[in-house]
């Protein structure tokens, strides 16, 4: 009896998470964006992968030939390295942090850095020629100055990254190259990112798609 009771409770629980999983592709396929709000052990991480596969399934073809990426942002290089796992090398589906994906998004932009430091009150007190700063880069996330670099703190490029999503112009190009972002444990993601992104984009219905999965109760700020 306890047996079949298991079971049937089982059965349940899938039948629902199956249910719950062909509303969020279905949200998908309408290009809508989406939160998932469920608490720990409910399920999320497995939607979240079955939402990958649908996706590196039904639209490869799309994203590639417009040399687009699906970007996955995860809380932790852990769990970065546990959805790489799960794609081919050639995968349009990018896993990454925040900061690593900041960075990738705005590197290529130098010029446009440059002068936004030289212009913010925060990098006024690094050591070294303010004045002598040609490019900025971001390594071992500690914030200094040498031979004319301006090397950033973690929540630098975080910081540059929100200042640059500010311009217009380059909101067009961020939403061309990334159609749609998967954000694992969003409420542990950086506030300001996510309010930028709900403010240009989402309230817009314009940019990017969003998928947000995560438990506002369970937060580590």
């Amino acid at each position: 009896m306890i047996e079949n009771e298991k079971k049937s409770n089982f059965l349940i629980a899938k039948e629902k998470a199956d249910q719950v999983d062909s509303e969020i592709i279905q949200t998908l396929q309408d290009g809508e964006s989406f939160r998932v709000e469920a608490g720990a052990g409910s399920g999320k991480t497995y939607s979240l992968n079955r939402v990958i596969e649908w996706i590196q399934t039904n639209k490869w073809n799309e994203y590639v030939q417009n040399k687009q990426s699906v970007i996955c942002i995860m809380y932790t290089n852990a769990a970065v390295d546990v959805i790489k796992e799960r794609l081919t090398n050639d995968s349009f589906i990018v896993p990454s942090t925040i900061h690593s994906f900041a960075w990738t998004s705005i590197k290529q932009y130098q010029s446009e850095l440059v002068r936004l430091i030289k212009e913010d009150s925060l990098f006024k007190n690094t050591e070294g020629d303010f004045d002598d700063i040609s490019s900025v880069n971001y390594t071992l996330g500690n914030r200094y100055k040498e031979n004319g670099v301006q090397y950033l703190y973690h929540n630098d490029v975080l910081h540059l990254f929100c200042k640059l999503l500010d311009n217009s112009k380059f909101r067009r190009i961020f939403a061309s190259k990334y159609p749609l972002i998967l954000i694992d444990e969003y409420q542990d993601s950086n506030k300001k990112i996510v309010d930028k992104f709900i403010e240009y984009f989402i309230s817009k219905n314009k940019g990017p798609q969003f998928g947000f999965f995560g438990d506002a109760w369970q937060t580590i700020y």
